[in-house]
């Protein structure tokens, strides 16, 4: 199995986020982020633990439970920022400038599907309508029919749509 480290840099050289592959790029970069132990990033966001009580006087640092928070929040922020530098790592240039203000993941991820994943609608369509028309070509082995029909059926379930199964009565 590839190591992580080769996986980003497969991810950020023949596949990099671009203006027209999101719905692959935003699968495959769960991989090796989920192999760094990063993949709650995409969908948690943790807060510094407060410094001053309800009363607005000041918390003492030396509190224990204050240090715990503190560290904990400090090692979630490390993570954080190794998984912004790692999308940011797998984008085309053009796009790093419009993301890396981002001050967490998940506003990055969130932003990511705003600005890419609007095309949902058109992309289901053009999946279902690929589905539809797809014809066997005598040029192809049946082993490429089928990676070919079996690409298409991971593609319309990602998009949330299953396949029918027709009745032969």
């Amino acid at each position: 199995m590839a190591s992580n480290s080769t996986k980003i840099s497969e991810l950020s050289t023949y596949q990099k986020l671009d203006d027209t592959n999101y719905e692959i790029w935003h699968r495959k970069i769960r991989y090796p982020l989920d192999d760094k132990d990063l993949l709650e990033h995409l969908t948690v966001t943790k807060v510094l633990p407060f410094d001053k009580d309800r009363d607005g006087k000041p918390i003492d640092s030396t509190v224990v439970q204050y240090q715990e928070s503190a560290k904990a929040y400090q090692d979630w922020s490390n993570k954080d920022h190794a998984t912004c530098y790692t999308m940011l790592y797998c984008m085309h240039d053009d796009l790093i400038g419009e993301f890396e203000e981002c001050p967490i993941a998940k506003d990055m991820w969130d932003q990511l599907r705003v600005r890419f994943g609007q095309t949902f609608v058109t992309t289901f369509r053009t999946l279902h309508l690929k589905w539809m028309q797809y014809e066997m070509d005598s040029t192809y082995t049946i082993v490429e029919h089928l990676r070919t029909m079996s690409a298409m059926v991971h593609d319309l379930k990602a998009a949330g749509q299953e396949i029918m199964k027709r009745s032969m009565s």
